[in-house]
Formats: structure tokens, sequence, C-alpha cells
């Protein structure tokens, strides 16, 4: 995984506190539908992970907020 140079923009930097918000009440994992463009580049700069996952019936690939994206949220107030 490339790191990026780049701050997030403020599109990546909501997806990323929703998926925080939704892995924090135990709701259904973030998908990649729903991440959208803002996916690559939060991948990019190791600020989420992601992992196949059964969702209902099927096997989806699921959106986690990894240690680094929660250790940004904190430093911006949001975490």
């Amino acid at each position: 995984m490339k790191n990026s140079n780049r701050p997030p923009t403020e599109e990546m930097i909501r997806k990323l506190k929703n998926c925080l918000e939704r892995e924090e009440v135990g709701q259904r994992p973030f998908l990649a539908e729903e991440m959208k463009s803002s996916m690559p580049g939060l991948y990019k700069r190791g600020l989420i992970i992601t992992k196949m996952e059964m969702v209902g019936n099927k096997r989806l690939l699921c959106i986690y907020v990894s240690d680094r994206g929660k250790e940004f949220l904190e430093n911006l107030g949001l975490g």
C-alpha cells in the first residue's frame, strides 16, 4: 500500500467518520458501494482496511476504520 501525502478531502473525512460511527454502535459494516470514490484514497492513506465477510447470505467487501484512521479522526477532534 502506498501512502499518499495529500490530506483527505472533506468527503473522505465524512465517509471515514460515518464508518467509525457505524462500527461503534455495532451496526452492519460499511460496504464498498457506500464508500464509492472515497475508498481508494482512504485505503492508500492507510485510514481504512477491507475484509470479505458474510452479510446476510452474501459474501461482500466490508470497510473498517484502521487504527491509523481512528487516530486521524481523534486528532481532528472527530473520533
